[in-house]
């Protein structure tokens, strides 16, 4: 992955998401599209990666996927601190 900072990992995180959105709602009208059924697999897996990238540099995105033995989602600042939202 070419992204380096914080920004562009997080902006990778939105866009493979607004993709996996899309595709899943055209998923739910067109069951039988391989073809889509393929972008989506592609997409998911984009869009692992990202959330993967960013979480081990910058922590959790989501209180779910905190791991260890520490509650690391308090961390980073937090939006109205100057993190990112």
């Amino acid at each position: 992955m070419a992204c380096n900072n914080r920004d562009q990992l997080l902006m990778r995180v939105y866009e493979t998401g607004f993709a996996l959105d899309d595709i899943l709602l055209y998923l739910d009208t067109h069951p039988s599209d391989q073809e889509a059924m393929n972008y989506y697999h592609y997409v998911n897996q984009q869009n692992q990666e990202a959330v993967r990238a960013y979480e081990q540099l910058y922590g959790p995105l989501m209180f779910n996927q905190v791991s260890g033995n520490e509650w690391s989602w308090v961390r980073s600042p937090w939006p109205w601190e100057g993190g990112n939202a």
